[in-house]
């Protein structure tokens, strides 16, 4: 059951990583992509269909942090609560900026999704170890390509080049960080070292790969894991201090029922966001 709930906590958070990773890469990218009113809108009209959608990831992690894993939630909050407050308030000034947004919202929303991806990366950078700096400004640049990757895929025109050109920029600087991720995280094994060095420089090329060929889905699909992997590395490395933190057995017999119910509403709600921004199309 242990092992379950491990698997449930990292299958959450990546989701989380892969789908609103691109939300805060298009926030960055408001102001580039769109250089007039008009294109930014057209840019938050891309994203605004999904955007509560993939914040439900976020919140059904937590929950699961908070009820299986209490005193692994303790420790990171007692030691890491000056990058959360920071993570939070950024999630907050984001949020709003993208559901009351107008002009004057614009550096709100730029300022809190910039906010939120450092802080992302200082955290993954303070468990997996290597310089904070790095991570600070590596996962930043990973959100943004994804953002860039998603709006390739869901814009068209001058706008759908600009996003493309953009992503081109971003994926040799997405490179570099993976690269120099791998050979700086403390807590990694060498064989961890080798795949992951592998994998995230193929979903690198894939990525560039797919775009250049306007395979855009397939561009997104391999970004989004690319968003991913570093909570992988987070689970794969510290996996048995992860165990050795959770509830005992019988809080999370009962925590069972709820996630049978709580996490097919999460596929089900996602699920139907997508097709019905399909149907959209």
């Amino acid at each position: 059951m242990e092992g379950v709930w491990v698997a449930l906590l990292a299958f959450l958070t990546c989701g989380y990583f892969a789908l609103a990773g691109f939300d805060y890469g298009v926030g960055v990218l408001l102001r580039l992509v769109g250089r007039d009113e008009p294109a930014r809108r057209a840019v938050l009209r891309a994203v605004t269909p999904f955007f509560l959608g993939n914040e439900v990831w976020l919140v059904a992690a937590v929950g699961v942090l908070f009820g299986a894993f209490p005193r692994l939630e303790g420790e990171l909050l007692s030691s890491q609560h000056t990058v959360f407050a920071v993570l939070l308030a950024g999630l907050v000034c984001f949020t709003v900026a993208v559901q009351l947004r107008s002009p004057g919202w614009d550096v709100l929303l730029v300022g809190g999704a910039v906010v939120v991806a450092v802080a992302w990366g200082v955290l993954l950078g303070r468990v997996l170890g290597g310089p904070l700096v790095l991570w600070g400004a590596g996962m930043p640049v990973l959100f943004t390509l994804h953002g860039a990757v998603f709006l390739a895929w869901r814009l068209s025109g001058e706008l759908r080049e600009r996003a493309r050109r953009i992503a081109g920029y971003l994926v040799p600087a997405a490179a570099v960080f993976v690269v120099a991720a791998v050979v700086t995280a403390g807590s990694v094994s060498a064989p961890v070292f080798g795949v992951t060095a592998v994998a995230a420089l193929g979903l690198v090329g894939a990525t560039w790969t797919a775009l250049r060929a306007e395979r855009y889905r397939a561009a997104f699909g391999c970004s989004a894991v690319l968003c991913a992997l570093p909570v992988l590395g987070v689970f794969g490395a510290r996996s048995v201090v992860t165990v050795s933190v959770m509830a005992d057995v019988s809080t999370l017999r009962v925590l069972t029922w709820a996630a049978v119910v709580v996490v097919p509403l999460v596929l089900v709600f996602q699920w139907a966001t997508w097709r019905m921004s399909r149907a959209a199309r």
